[in-house]
């Protein structure tokens, strides 16, 4: 697994900054009613810091941590399924109570904003193909490269579809997102 640089650290430090005091203002008042410049106060960066690190508000909420530290824990395996619950069970145990916090929260303004539902698709497919850029064997064929595409676009599909709740634990989200794996590589109807 890759270690952070200290830029890059630093870098994820804003990132999560910036989405904590987005949650929580959004939590409070609404995505409409919450502007950039509380967001940016409130997370202690200059709006054009916030704007240089995210784009839009809506990608704020977009950016998911747990996904990249998914990838940056994928190691290429010539078993997709198997790299891919190796990294998420890898990546679950990285993440604190105050990370969990972080995505309930995420996932609870995204439920109540329909039109941040729409904005996800780029995020995730970015997500995606940076997981198929490593599951991808460099002398794949361009049909096994497109098959690995589609497993990593219904694999991240499917996490983002997972639900939370105020009760739901890291451990049974965990469960549930190896399942999606599995599903992704199988088929969605497939009887266990």
């Amino acid at each position: 697994m890759d270690t952070l640089t200290t830029r890059a650290a630093k870098d994820l430090r804003t990132r999560l900054a910036i989405q904590e005091a987005a949650i929580t203002l959004c939590l409070d008042q609404g995505f409409a009613a919450t502007s950039t410049r509380a967001i940016a106060d409130r997370a202690g960066v200059s709006e054009r810091t916030l704007f240089r690190t995210f784009g839009t508000k809506a990608a704020i909420f977009w950016y998911d941590a747990f996904l990249s530290r998914v990838v940056r824990a994928l190691t290429p395996d010539p078993d997709p399924v198997a790299a891919l619950t190796k990294a998420i069970r890898t990546a679950l145990g990285t993440v604190t109570p105050e990370q969990w916090a972080l995505e309930l929260g995420r996932r609870a303004v995204i439920v109540r904003e329909p039109d941040l539902i729409a904005t996800g698709t780029q995020e995730l497919n970015a997500g995606a193909a940076r997981i198929a850029a490593v599951l991808t064997p460099p002398l794949a064929s361009p049909a096994q490269a497109f098959d690995l595409v589609l497993f990593a676009r219904f694999a991240v599909a499917g996490m983002g579809a997972v639900p939370v709740h105020a009760g739901t634990t890291p451990q049974a989200w965990g469960a549930e997102l190896e399942r999606v794996v599995h599903k992704a590589a199988h088929g969605a109807l497939e009887q266990p």
